[in-house]
């Protein structure tokens, strides 16, 4: 067997019959392949990913992969202009298995934009691997028996010990007796005021973005991306109550598909995901919106805010004492 083994994927062949639909006229045509078919336990194998497509069109690959049995190690990118418009792109993945086996490398999901703006995806084809184990050639592999008992020789430090323990006390007795007259000596403080409501904050950053947009932008629109995807990953953590500034979009969605449907009101998970990996792409995948593009984004963050934040409870009636409900 060939030492590199390379699978192609075209974009109009589907993977199986009715597991996955055929890629859209418009998709990059995608192929994979492993430097090696066999491998041992742990060894790392260089899965390279090719996309070719339109220079104009940005391909994304997910910050998290599921690769079944295999590990991610590392990940580079390299970019060759094809001429004619055309652009290759090829994500190279270290990867290693840790058992034993026939296994496969399972298909990975590439994201891309459509001409319409669409977000869009495709699939690649799985990679079969050998993965043999470190002991397979060693006949009948067995355990060291036991070595015999050596005795070893213990000093006494329990003096020290107890030593060691009065002084400690007796230094922790000071530090107690210091702390407790700074504690009696401070001045107590006045109170925090409450935090913000999430949506407060928000709105506020996207009325600012909105009125930058009015003014007009020259030039590159990725800064206002930027801001205008934290605003709603800080609005989102802050609304349903997680850390969300350090997750990746995959991980953010993660906690989104937690919140009970009636907290959303009506906004979809998908919705929100598809926000989101479309400003992935203008920040990370080198795509230049147009200011209509930037608008339409602000305005469905602004919509997405207004749907999911809390609206105030009715107010029971109180008793009638005077009886005019009679």
């Amino acid at each position: 067997m060939s030492s590199t083994l390379f699978l192609a994927l075209l974009a109009a062949a589907p993977l199986d019959a009715g597991s996955w639909p055929a890629p859209a006229a418009d998709a990059p045509t995608v192929a994979v392949r492993v430097d090696k078919s066999e491998a041992h336990v742990g060894d790392k194998l260089a899965f390279a990913i090719t996309a070719v497509g339109p220079r104009a069109m940005p391909v994304v690959l997910p910050a998290n992969l599921e690769l079944g049995p295999f590990s991610e190690l590392s990940r580079t990118l390299e970019e060759t202009d094809l001429g004619d418009g055309k652009m290759r792109r090829e994500f190279t993945l270290g990867v290693a298995a840790y058992e034993p086996g026939s296994v496969e490398i399972p298909p990975v999901e590439l994201t891309y934009f459509g001409p319409d703006g669409s977000v869009k995806s495709v699939r690649t084809q799985p990679v079969p691997v050998t993965i043999k184990s470190l002991i397979a050639n060693e006949p009948e592999p067995k355990l060291k028996e036991n070595a015999d008992s050596v005795p070893v020789v213990q000093k006494d430090y329990l003096v020290l010990y107890i030593a060691g323990g009065l002084a400690a006390a007796g230094l922790g007795a000071v530090i107690a007796l210091w702390i407790r007259r700074r504690l009696r000596a401070r001045r107590p403080k006045a109170p925090a005021a409450p935090p913000r409501p999430a949506h407060e904050v928000a709105m506020e950053k996207l009325d600012r973005l909105g009125t930058l947009l009015a003014q007009g932008i020259d030039g590159d629109l990725r800064p206002f991306y930027f801001e205008l995807s934290e605003a709603i990953r800080e609005y989102l953590g802050g609304r349903f109550g997680f850390d969300s500034l350090e997750l990746t979009t995959e991980e953010l969605m993660a906690q989104v598909h937690r919140v009970p449907p009636e907290e959303t009101r009506g906004v979809l998970g998908s919705e929100i995901e598809g926000w989101l990996s479309g400003c992935d792409l203008v920040k990370f995948a080198k795509f230049s919106p147009s200011v209509e593009q930037a608008r339409g984004a602000l305005e469905t963050a602004i919509r997405m805010v207004e749907a999911t934040r809390p609206r105030p409870q009715p107010q029971p009636l109180g008793p009638d004492p005077e009886g005019l409900h009679a």
